[in-house]
């Protein structure tokens, strides 16, 4: 496992850079300082790349909670979330939020299209040596199931829908 200090300088970088733009999208140092427990300065040193002294101050976790929460209401999604991601071995995927012209089948279609892609990104990260062999199948001894457990749900509403299931 690699701590915090196992974070190249390139990536490093990327988070700085992700975090300056997602504090821009919520409005600035200002805006942002007025949502969540630090100030203006405490959130500058987050995505400060200029100064060697705040090269391992990143924002904490309950303070990029607060930049999700009010990026979501705007219907936006903070570069920082989506940086982290990909470092991750993934990508971001929005679920639709339920509203009078969101069925239930329709939720559940996002839910399994954001599981769907959980196995390509497996194997794209065994393939790129982030992961091993035996640490591959272990994730894909629990996934397999699900996605074909998905499927059949899926085929059973399809059956309902056409009037064939139950």
């Amino acid at each position: 496992m690699t701590g915090f200090g196992g974070v190249n300088d390139p990536v490093r970088q990327r988070l700085k850079v992700a975090t300056h733009r997602s504090i821009k999208q919520a409005g600035g140092l200002d805006a942002f300082a007025d949502i969540t427990r630090v100030g203006r300065k405490t959130l500058n040193d987050y995505s400060n790349t200029g100064n060697d002294r705040h090269r391992d101050t990143f924002m904490p976790v309950d303070v990029l909670a607060d930049l999700v929460l009010d990026s979501r209401e705007r219907g936006e999604v903070p570069p920082l979330l989506i940086a982290l991601c990909e470092m991750a071995g993934g990508t971001f995927v929005r679920v639709p939020e339920p509203d009078r012209d969101t069925s239930a089948p329709d939720l559940e279609l996002a839910a399994v299209g954001a599981r769907h892609w959980a196995f390509p990104t497996l194997i794209s990260r065994l393939l790129a040596g982030e992961i091993s062999q035996d640490e591959f199948k272990d994730e894909a001894q629990g996934l397999v199931p699900r996605l074909l457990n998905d499927l059949s749900q899926l085929k059973q509403q399809l059956l309902t829908v056409r009037g064939e299931g139950e």
